[in-house]
């Protein structure tokens, strides 16, 4: 048996792959710590993992949602936290870990870890060309932080944000077909990575034989954006009736909402319970949703927020034939409905969808994620 800390964050979507390497690691007798900021304990511990904090990166971390909004605060927060190389390196020094995952946003502890002797790996938990597109978004907005990080560090500046784990095996949460730049990243593509969850008790309020499809919507689990307006959007496009709409809130405040009767409206319900049944996914085009309904062959109506891997993934989805991308912040209730009706109707969306599951189902997976690990060490 073999000790792992996994190093990780609250960016919502990241947590569930991490989770479910955890288990399969778990279920090959090595034992797991979480290390993470202190928002993230209960989601851990309600796994089942035991958490430890990183003290002095979690003194920076926001209490309430910044003035400046949530994407600029993580920057110093997260993703170019110099705070997080000392966590690290006081975790390492009590010997109780004979290896490393760290998110692969976590750029202070990834500095650190470059000259640990503990053998290291990084875990991307979405495509990396969605996610990082070198020259993009992401490159722009943090690499001036993370080379300031790393020169203090005495590491070398990147050149582009993934540069940071090339000296890690890397393993990617994702399928090469959901990468637009899948032949430019020389990373492991393991496919996406499922928590393990309990029955959620929910009971659906529709009886078996009901004929209408059954549409399921859901949105950043995360506080980065309100998702608001996307949620009451979906809910008006159906409200003269048509399909049977589940949609979920996440940590979003539903006491607002107008709900039409062939709606339902959850905090939370896991993927696996419901997606088996949907005719389509209306999403904010994260991977963990993307990727959840294209394993289960259900077509997607992508709302992308305008950052992250979303506008990305949205349009990859739509190139694969296996779902349509609108305006995230603009698409009206008309159009929404008249997407989800297209991909439902029309059979090619889902036998798109269908093949991307094929995709999915034959990548290596968690447990194989695990092996990889095991033999980062000599285990096997």
């Amino acid at each position: 048996m073999s000790g792992w800390l996994l190093l990780t964050w609250d960016g919502a979507g990241n947590q569930g792959p991490m989770i479910a390497l955890a288990q399969h690691l778990a279920a090959r007798g090595h034992k797991v710590t979480f290390a993470g900021y202190a928002g993230q304990r209960a989601r851990f511990e309600r796994a089942g993992f035991a958490f430890r904090p990183l003290p002095r990166a979690d003194a920076g971390y926001p209490a309430a949602p910044p003035p400046e909004g949530w994407l600029p605060a993580l920057v110093g927060a997260v993703w170019a936290c110099p705070e997080q190389a000392a966590d690290v390196e006081e975790a390492l020094a009590d010997g109780s870990y004979d290896g490393v995952v760290a998110d692969c946003l976590m750029f202070g502890a990834l500095a650190r870890l470059e000259t640990s002797e503990i053998p290291a790996a990084v875990l991307v938990h979405s495509a990396p060309g969605a996610l990082c597109p070198p020259g993009q978004a992401m490159d722009q907005m943090l690499l001036p932080a993370v080379n300031a990080l790393r020169g203090g560090a005495g590491r070398p500046a990147l050149e582009r944000l993934w540069d940071a784990w090339k000296p890690f095996p890397t393993l990617c949460a994702s399928v090469r077909e959901l990468d637009p730049l899948a032949d430019q990243a020389p990373f492991d593509y393991v496919g996406p990575m499922f928590e393990e969850q309990p029955p959620s008790g929910w009971q659906p309020p529709w009886p078996a034989d009901d004929p209408r499809p059954l549409v399921v919507a859901g949105f950043s689990t995360g506080l980065a954006w309100d998702q608001t307006s996307r949620i009451q959007r979906t809910l008006d496009a159906f409200a003269a009736g048509g399909p049977r709409l589940l949609i979920t809130t996440g940590m979003m405040d539903a006491a607002g909402l107008r709900v039409p009767e062939n709606a339902t409206v959850l905090a939370w319900l896991p993927h696996a319970e419901i997606l088996p049944h949907a005719a389509a996914v209306v999403t904010h085009a994260g991977h963990g949703t993307v990727a959840a309904a294209l394993a289960h062959g259900a077509p997607v109506v992508a709302l992308p927020n305008p950052a992250a891997d979303q506008p990305i993934l949205a349009g990859r989805a739509a190139g694969l034939g296996a779902g349509i991308a609108l305006d995230g912040e603009a698409a009206d209730p008309g159009e929404i409905a008249a997407a989800v009706r297209t991909v439902i109707d029309d059979p090619s969306y889902r036998a798109a969808a269908l093949s991307l599951a094929g995709r999915i189902a034959a990548a290596p997976g968690p447990a194989a994620a695990a092996g990889r690990l095991e033999r980062l060490l000599g285990n096997v």
